[in-house]
C-alpha cells in the first residue's frame, strides 16, 4: 500500500505560523491586506477566489476581492493595478487566471510592483526565481518542494523526472529543483518515451494539466509522485495521473488534499515575504534618506568612467539618467511648498519622498549593471578544454546574460512609475518651476530608452526562447509607453506655461 502524502497537516503548521507573524504586524501597527482582481466568466476562477477569501479571514488578514465584467479593457484592469501598487494599505496583489483572451495575461501582470507580487508570475520575480535572487517565488512550486520535505523525502543526488514546462509550475520548478541539487529530466509534449523516464526516476513531479497523462503501469514500487496537476472532469477534480496509480507507488499526494491544499496557504506565505521586502524597502529609504545618492559627484563619475576600460554601458548611463530625472522631480516637489500650496501639501511630501528613493534605487542599478557586465566578462574568461567545462561556461554566460538585461529592464519599470507618479501632479506643481518638470520627464525617459538599448544588445545572448521573448514584449512595450508618457505630460506643461 502506497503512503499517501496528504498536507493538511502541514498546511495548518504554516497556517499557525502566518497567524503568529501576523498577530506581531497587527502590533506593530500593520493590517496585511491583499487584493485579488478577478474577471469574471470563468466559474472555477471565481470558486478559488472566494477559497483564498475564506482563507484570509482565518488567518486575520484583510482581503479586496475586486470583481469586473467579462468586458473590461485591458487599460481598466492596468489602472486598477496601478492604484493598487500606489496604495500603501494594500501589500499584495494577485490577478486571478484565467482572464478573457482580449487581456494580456504577462502585460497586467508585469504591471504589479514586483514586491507586491504574491504569485510570483511577472517578470521581475520569474527572473529572481531562475537567479535564485531575493524575490518571490510561485506558490505551487514551493508548495512542492515544501511537501517533499514535510515526509523526509531528500532531493539531493535523487533522479526527478518533471512532466510539465509551463509558466505558472513547471519552469519555476525546474529552477527550486535545480538548486535543491537534484539531477533533473524534463519531459514534455514532444518527448518521446515518457514511461521510460519515469522508469528510471526517485521522484516524479508532473504539472501538465493533462488528467490521464500519468497511468498505473507508469510506477514503479520506489516511486515517489508529487501531483500538481488539477483538471476538472466529469467525475470532479483529478491530477495528471490516474486514481489507480497511488496503488503501485512507493508515496504520491492525493488530488484534492495534496499540492492544492498547501499551495493556497503558500500564497499567504508569500505575502508575509512580501510585507517584510516592502519594510526593507522603507527602512532602506528611512536609513539613507539624508545621505548623497553617489560618493561621487557626477563630474567625478563621468570623468573616471571615461577613462576606465571597458567604459560603463548603457545600463550605467541610464542609471544615471534616471538618478538625475527623480533629483530634478523633488526639486519640484520641494518648491511647491508654502501657504499657496497648502491643499496638495501631503501629496507632495510624498513625491519627494518617492524620488529620493527612486534616487537611491538608480544607485542601486548602477552598481548592478557593473557587476553584470563584470560578471558577463568573467564568464568569457571560463576555461572550455572539455565538455564539462564548456557546459559549466555556457550555464555562467546564459546566467550573466540573464542578468545583464534583466537589470536594465528592472531599470525601465522603474523610470516609467515615475514618470507616471510626476504626471499626476502636472496641475498641482508651482508654475516657476513646472519647465524642470518636463526636464525631469525627458530625463527618465533617456533612461528608459537607454536601458532599452542595453537589454536588445543582451537579448541575442539569451538561448530560452521564453525568456527571450518576455524580455521583448515587456521591453518594447516600456519603451513605447514611456515615451507615450513623456510626449503627454510635455503637452500638459506646454499648455500650462500657456
Amino acid at each position: 500500500m502506497s503512503m499517501l502524502l496528504k498536507t493538511k497537516e502541514l498546511a495548518n503548521e504554516v497556517s499557525e505560523s502566518i497567524i503568529t507573524e501576523v498577530n506581531s504586524l497587527k502590533e506593530k501597527g500593520i493590517q496585511p491586506r491583499l487584493a485579488t482582481i478577478l474577471v469574471q466568466g470563468d466559474p472555477a476562477s471565481e470558486y478559488y477566489a472566494k477559497a483564498k477569501q475564506k482563507k484570509a479571514r482565518q488567518l486575520g488578514i484583510e482581503f479586496d476581492l475586486i470583481q469586473f465584467d467579462p468586458e473590461v479593457t485591458e487599460r481598466r484592469l492596468l489602472d486598477e493595478i496601478e492604484g493598487l501598487n500606489q496604495d500603501p494599505a494594500v501589500h499584495g496583489i494577485m490577478l486571478e487566471l484565467p482572464v478573457p483572451k482580449h487581456i494580456r495575461v504577462q502585460k497586467c501582470s508585469d504591471a504589479i510592483t514586483p514586491e507586491k507580487d504574491v504569485d510570483g508570475i511577472s517578470s521581475a520575480n520569474k527572473l529572481t526565481c531562475m537567479t535564485g535572487n531575493t524575490g518571490i517565488y510561485p506558490a505551487t512550486p514551493q508548495a512542492c518542494i515544501a511537501i517533499l520535505k514535510h515526509f523526509g523525502f531528500t532531493l539531493k543526488g535523487k533522479n526527478v523526472v518533471l512532466v510539465g514546462r509551463g509558466d505558472t509550475v513547471g519552469r519555476p520548478l525546474m529552477q527550486l529543483l535545480l538548486r535543491e541539487n537534484a539531477t533533473l529530466t524534463v519531459c514534455h509534449s514532444h518527448t518521446q518515451d515518457i514511461a521510460g523516464h519515469i522508469a528510471n526516476a526517485d521522484i516524479l513531479m508532473t504539472a501538465a494539466g493533462q488528467a490521464g497523462l500519468i497511468t498505473a503501469d507508469m510506477m514503479h514500487p520506489e516511486l515517489v509522485v508529487i501531483d500538481a496537476g488539477i483538471n476538472e472532469t466529469a467525475t470532479g477534480i483529478t491530477g495528471d495521473a490516474v486514481p489507480e496509480a497511488a496503488a503501485f507507488a512507493k508515496a504520491i499526494t492525493p488530488v484534492p488534499g495534496g499540492v492544492g491544499t498547501l499551495t493556497t496557504v503558500m500564497l499567504f506565505e508569500n505575502l508575509m515575504l512580501a510585507i517584510r521586502l516592502q519594510q526593507q524597502s522603507a527602512d532602506a529609504l528611512e536609513t539613507n534618506g539624508e545621505q548623497q545618492v553617489f560618493d561621487q559627484t557626477i563630474r567625478q563619475f563621468l570623468q573616471v568612467s571615461a577613462s576606465s576600460a571597458p567604459t560603463p554601458g548603457g545600463g550605467s548611463i541610464a542609471a544615471l539618467s534616471a538618478a538625475l530625472g527623480a533629483s530634478m522631480g523633488s526639486m519640484v516637489a520641494n518648491i511647491t511648498s508654502g501657504p499657496k500650496f497648502e491643499s496638495v501639501r501631503q501629496q507632495m511630501a510624498d513625491i519627494v519622498v518617492l524620488m529620493q528613493s527612486a534616487m537611491l534605487e538608480a544607485e542601486s542599478f548602477l552598481k548592478k549593471d557593473m557587476e553584470s557586465f563584470n560578471g558577463y566578462m568573467a564568464a568569457l574568461g571560463l576555461p572550455k578544454e572539455n565538455d564539462e567545462e564548456k557546459k559549466m561556461r555556457s550555464l555562467a554566460l546564459q546566467k550573466a546574460a540573464v542578468q545583464a538585461a534583466s537589470v536594465p529592464l528592472h531599470l525601465m519599470k522603474r523610470s516609467l512609475e515615475i514618470m507616471s507618479a510626476l504626471d499626476k501632479i502636472t496641475e498641482e506643481v508651482n508654475k516657476n518651476v513646472i519647465s524642470d518638470l518636463g526636464i525631469a520627464l525627458i530625463m527618465l525617459d533617456a533612461a528608459v530608452q537607454s536601458a532599452w538599448i542595453t537589454v536588445e544588445i543582451n537579448l541575442g545572448s539569451i538561448k530560452d526562447a521564453g525568456v527571450r521573448s518576455s524580455f521583448q514584449e515587456t521591453g518594447a512595450e516600456l519603451s513605447s509607453q514611456s515615451n507615450e508618457r513623456k510626449l503627454q505630460v510635455l503637452q500638459k506643461i506646454k499648455e500650462k506655461l500657456v
